[in-house]
């Protein structure tokens, strides 16, 4: 466990101070705050119409409740329960980081509620079949990725904490999916289901 939370730090300190520069924070800035995707969200709302007009209503309540799921498990579950302090809150860790003034966040970072959002969606759109061009499943992952990368870049988490977050995203995308076709299977026409 001790090598396993060096290699996590290592990796911090290398991703953090690797590209550090003043345009680089800005563009990390920029990826890493929630209103800048709004017009990507809408790009995406529009795909999920146009892939299944007559479940939209459907899908928007299964998206929902994915990252939902997603953002619960990581800030109301996992970082209460594991105590686990950002990097940026780490008094030992924090000399060494290069950070941004105001940049940091609550107490805990694990796992990462930005991660775990994002996979989660990435996850959901990918196991919908929403898109016919494997070009946007593609770009969908970038976003996630680099998303989840810049809250690492500004210290406010370690490599550990997007991955496992990530982990969070899909595993509860799955499961609520899972559960979707089930209850589909069990109560509803089989036909009109996508399969997961």
């Amino acid at each position: 466990m001790e090598s396993l939370q060096q290699i996590d730090i290592d990796l911090l300190l290398w991703i953090n101070h690797a590209w550090k520069n003043a345009w680089m924070d800005q563009v990390m800035l920029f990826c890493s705050d929630k209103y800048t995707w709004i017009p990507f969200y809408a790009l995406l709302l529009f795909f999920l119409y146009k892939s299944d007009p007559k479940r939209i209503w459907i899908n928007l309540i299964l998206l929902t409740c994915c990252i939902a799921l997603a953002d619960q498990i990581a800030s109301a579950l996992f970082k209460p329960y594991f105590e686990r302090l950002r990097p940026c809150n780490n008094d030992v860790l924090r000399p060494q980081l290069l950070l941004i003034e105001g940049v940091c966040g609550g107490m805990y970072g694990f796992v990462s509620s930005h991660a775990a959002n994002t996979f989660a969606v990435f996850t959901f759109f990918t196991l919908k079949n929403v898109f016919s061009k494997k070009i946007w499943i593609c770009l969908l992952f970038f976003w996630a990725l680099i998303v989840s990368l810049s809250r690492v870049y500004l210290g406010v988490h370690y490599p550990g904490d997007v991955f496992c977050g990530a982990l969070v995203g899909v595993a509860g995308t799955y499961f609520i999916l899972r559960l979707e076709r089930m209850i589909q299977q069990k109560y509803f026409n089989k036909n009109n289901h996508q399969p997961v």
